[in-house]
C-alpha cells in the first residue's frame, strides 16, 4: 500500500512506471479479483458480498497487474513515486504471471 493515493487513482496507472527507493515497477493492468477475496484473513470466514462488490462497483478489477523493471530493496517508508517518461526493454512476464 502507498500513503497519499487518493481515492482509487491507481486505477489510472497502467501504462506507468513506479520507483520505489532503487526499484523501479512497470504498472500493466488492472486484474479481476477471485473468490479468495472473500475469505477473512485472520478467521477464514467467507463473505461472498466482497466479490459481488468488487465486480459491481469495480468491474472485478481491484489491483494492478506489476513487474520489475529494475530490481532494488524496498523497505516499508521508502519513498515512492509515478515516473515520467521512463523507458525500458524488459518485457512482462510471459502467460500473465505478475508479481
Amino acid at each position: 500500500m502507498l500513503e497519499g493515493v487518493e481515492g482509487l487513482e491507481e486505477r489510472a496507472w497502467p501504462g506507468r512506471f513506479l520507483r520505489i527507493d532503487e526499484a523501479v515497477i512497470a504498472v500493466h493492468s488492472l486484474r479481476e479479483r477471485c473468490v479468495i477475496t472473500t475469505f477473512d484473513p485472520d478467521t477464514l470466514t467467507q463473505d461472498k458480498g466482497v466479490l459481488r462488490r468488487i465486480y459491481r462497483d469495480f468491474g472485478g478489477k481491484m489491483t494492478l497487474n506489476c513487474w520489475v523493471v529494475e530490481p532494488g530493496r524496498v523497505e516499508v517508508g521508502d519513498a515512492a513515486g509515478l515516473l515520467e517518461g521512463y523507458e525500458h526493454s524488459v518485457a512482462p512476464p510471459p502467460g500473465g504471471r505478475y508479481a
